[in-house]
């Protein structure tokens, strides 16, 4: 009997990413929050089966908008969004590889910074400077969490054995494949 690894795997990312994004603060100096939990998320719902890429959107959310302090679902209803959008480019170009998750996570990272000042209104105006600056930070906060988000999962996929490589005849490593 074959166990499934990939609820616990999502469990451990998850929980390694909570922890990143709230031990690392949002300063004046760099004013947006790294979304770790949002590159988890979307890493997820690239390489996993819809249950369980719905239940880490549903999770990814959740602990997104208590750690921040956001209110109850703004979150989840942008992973959901996204979650669309991506199966859409998945079927045109998008793979879950580091370069393109890092990029991915990126855009993701300013569309969610958008988001977030729509549903949370903060009561200055959004089409003002302050959105700008944000979305301008987002970028390299979007990179670094992209990086660190999809290496860590795909570590922990190759780790738990969820991706095993797959042997071309002549026994070079040539292709991975979920198993």
């Amino acid at each position: 009997m074959r166990l499934d690894m990939n609820l616990p795997v999502v469990a451990f990312t998850l929980l390694v990413a909570a922890l990143l994004q709230d031990l690392i603060p949002a300063t004046p100096s760099f004013p947006v929050k790294v979304v770790f939990l949002t590159s988890v998320a979307l890493y997820t719902a690239l390489t996993k089966p819809v249950w369980v890429a719905l239940t880490a959107l549903a999770w990814a959310g959740g602990l997104t908008d208590a750690l921040g302090g956001l209110p109850l679902f703004c979150t989840f209803g942008f992973l959901l969004v996204m979650y669309g959008v991506m199966r859409m480019l998945q079927r045109v170009f998008l793979e879950a590889t580091l370069v393109q998750g890092t990029l991915l996570v990126a855009c993701a990272a300013v569309a969610q910074a958008v988001w977030t000042r729509l549903w949370a209104g903060t009561g200055e105006p959004f089409f003002g400077w302050q959105t700008l600056v944000a979305m301008g930070y987002a970028v390299p906060a979007g990179l670094a969490a992209g990086f660190a988000g999809f290496a860590l999962c795909g570590l922990a996929d190759h780790v738990s054995g969820n991706v095993k490589p797959v042997k071309e005849s002549n026994g070079i490593l040539w292709a991975e494949t979920n198993r």
